[in-house]
């Protein structure tokens, strides 16, 4: 799709259109090369000149909400083990978990709370702050300088309650400048008021950009999910009521099907329950629909290169994929949904729970099959539709990065 100027209008979807609330960049209209999916040395590439340049999303404060509260991450993309740290101070730090002796992990457990941590292999201590502040027989160290061989830090700040880190302890952008327009779409929304309801993992042998694919556009969801979600099986459901695009971020807003009929289960769930996954006529409309669409379900907000901010009136939900190889990717899912007040909340909670999972596990299942055909060399391309646009917005910032060609 080559920058359209006005609507987009689809004989399946007479019920709406897809507008453009910013610019569109021009990406092209031809096949997305299977290399990009399939090649170690791209994947290189991509480590150095993607991962290790962009704020990642790694937690949330409420994991750490006390001085001395930690909890650890394995970036294989990295190749490291991080521990973030809430300080005596209450400032949030990010460091490499080894030790500046031997490179002994510091942090073996993978949340706790600490008073600094002692490497258990020589017992150099260290504060919450990364200082080195103990050294068994120091004296047998000639010219040792403690101030230089504190814990190596990651940049890391926050927005909204995540936590996020940088390879780079100074990068040349703050995380603010880096999320720019589409994190201040997003702010008001209540991400305070709401509730942890529900955490899924899975390890993919998928690349992780294929893994991401199946998240930013519903023209699949028509065919994949019409057993999962109520009224999916609407051809119109395809189309997104409206795309943005700022940099390498993007958002997309989905379409509400008012007409449909809930099942059982929802209904039950929905009937004293104030908020939920496919219930959207209620609830605070801050940081939501920036577009301001009718018929609006939920914003997509996909944060380059790999976290995603689903927001829905009263509810939200991350997604992070975590690139181990080029075909191997950790995928980490978390709910929210407003605090539950009532019984009739709390049911609505456990049904958005069980809906998503149900929905996400059917995504999930495409996926290996998808890398397989690219790792054959029978498939050499993938054929993408105007539904699919933020599809090929990913597969393009990226190529644009690693090629030093940062949009």
């Amino acid at each position: 799709m080559n920058a359209p100027q006005s609507p987009v209008r689809f004989p399946f979807s007479p019920r709406h259109a897809m507008k453009f609330g910013t610019p569109v960049p021009d990406m092209g209209t031809g096949p997305i090369p299977a290399e990009s999916v399939t090649s170690a040395e791209y994947f290189e590439r991509e480590r150095e000149q993607v991962f290790k340049q962009a704020w990642l999303q790694v937690g949330r404060v409420e994991e750490i909400p006390n001085p001395g509260d930690y909890f650890t991450r394995e970036l294989h993309v990295f190749k490291s083990n991080i521990v973030v740290v809430r300080g005596k101070d209450g400032v949030v730090r990010a460091f490499h978990n080894m030790c500046t002796h031997r490179g002994m992990a510091l942090a073996t457990e993978p949340c706790g709370n600490t008073r600094g941590f002692t490497c258990e292999f020589h017992g150099w201590g260290f504060g919450l702050d990364g200082s080195l502040q103990a050294v068994p027989a120091i004296e047998s160290f000639p010219d040792f300088d403690k101030g230089k061989l504190g814990l190596k830090a990651l940049a890391c700040d926050t927005w909204n309650g995540f936590i996020f880190v940088h390879w780079n302890r100074q990068p040349a952008q703050s995380l603010a400048d880096f999320m720019g327009q589409l994190a201040k779409d997003m702010d008001g929304f209540p991400f305070d008021k709401c509730q942890h309801i529900a955490h899924y993992t899975a390890r993919v042998k998928a690349n992780w950009k294929l893994c991401i694919d199946a998240f930013q556009e519903a023209y699949h969801a028509t065919y994949l999910h019409r057993h999962a979600i109520p009224g999916a099986g609407d051809l119109e459901l395809a189309l997104p009521t409206s795309v943005r695009f700022y940099g390498p971020h993007r958002s997309v807003s989905c379409w509400l099907k008012t007409d449909i009929q809930p099942t059982p289960a929802e209904a039950i769930a929905y009937k004293h329950g104030s908020f939920g996954f496919v219930k959207a006529d209620q609830g605070d409309s801050r940081g939501l629909n920036p577009s301001g669409d009718e018929s609006w379900w939920f914003d997509i907000n996909v944060f380059f290169p790999n976290f995603f901010c689903d927001l829905g009136r009263g509810w939200y939900f991350t997604y992070n994929f975590w690139p181990v190889s080029e075909n191997d990717t950790i995928w980490n899912m978390n709910i929210y949904q407003v605090q539950a007040d009532t019984a009739g909340d709390r049911l609505a909670q456990e049904f958005t729970r069980i809906v998503l999972r149900d929905t996400v596990y059917e995504d999930m299942s495409t996926m290996e099959y998808s890398q397989k055909a690219f790792d054959s060399g029978v498939i050499t391309e993938q054929t993408i539709g105007d539904t699919e646009i933020a599809m090929r917005h990913q597969y393009w910032v990226a190529d644009e990065w690693v090629n030093g060609r940062r949009p």
